[in-house]
Order: structure tokens, then C-alpha cells, then sequence
């Protein structure tokens, strides 16, 4: 893998799992000043737009996306795109949790799509969208 693979891929993981890990600040270092996120319906256009949408995520959620089959569909000095599965795999009781959540299986599995641009040296995120999924676990 050559270095711009390397980095865009390592931008893509990372973003997930400081999405996971709740660490937003990290999160959206990673996302271009004027990044679109189209995330969750919504149109999330820059840093503060996708700041605000974070600050409603419950506090209690457990959550992990599990990004596989991530692949650079083209790539060149200043610019990469990418594309992965992602699995979602969710608990949320309402209250925090001590250890282990309760595995009751993959929520959804989706497509995802990135488009990264290099800005001052650096990999940021500048488009990223998600397919509708394409498996799905039955409404509880």
C-alpha cells in the first residue's frame, strides 16, 4: 500500500472509532472546515454543523461501526475515494454500563462512501455519505 492509501485509510478508520470512543474533538479534526457529512438524513455541512449533530448522541449508547472491505476506487497526490462496508453493531439501556453489553447482533450493514482531499499537508475528510442499508435487523 502506498503512503496516500496508507493515510487515507488510516483517516477513515480513525474517524469511526473516535465516533465510537465519543471523542468528537478528535472526530472532527479529521473532517475537512467545510466537509459535508451526510449522516443519519441530514446534511451536515461543515465542523459546527456535525459538532451540533454529535451533542444530541446519547451518552449512554454503546456503539461500534465496523468498518471492512475499505478500498480506494481512485486516488491521485491530492485526492482519494474510498469506499467500505460498514456494520453497526448498537446497545443502549439508558443508564451507563458496566461491562460487557449484551450482544444481540449486527444492526445493519451499509455502504459507505468517503472522498478525502490533502489541505495543508494533512488528509481530511471532505464528502462522506452512506448508503441505504443493505441488510437490516427486523424492528424490535
Amino acid at each position: 500500500m502506498n503512503d496516500t492509501l496508507a493515510l487515507c485509510h488510516n483517516q477513515v478508520m480513525a474517524f469511526f472509532r473516535d465516533l465510537d470512543e465519543n471523542r468528537y474533538d478528535a472526530l472532527l479534526q479529521r473532517l475537512a472546515p467545510d466537509g459535508v457529512w451526510l449522516r443519519q438524513g441530514k446534511t451536515l455541512a461543515g465542523r459546527e454543523s456535525a459538532r451540533d449533530a454529535l451533542s444530541t448522541r446519547s451518552a449512554t449508547q454503546r456503539i461500534h461501526h465496523l468498518i471492512s472491505n475499505l478500498v480506494a476506487d481512485a486516488w491521485d497526490a491530492d485526492h482519494c475515494t474510498m469506499r467500505a462496508y460498514m456494520l453497526v453493531v448498537r446497545h443502549d439501556s439508558g443508564a451507563p454500563l458496566a461491562g460487557s453489553a449484551p450482544l444481540t447482533g449486527i444492526e445493519n450493514i451499509r455502504s459507505t462512501h468517503i472522498e478525502l482531499a490533502r489541505r495543508d499537508g494533512q488528509w481530511l475528510i471532505t464528502r462522506m455519505a452512506n448508503d441505504e442499508p443493505s441488510f437490516a435487523a427486523p424492528a424490535a
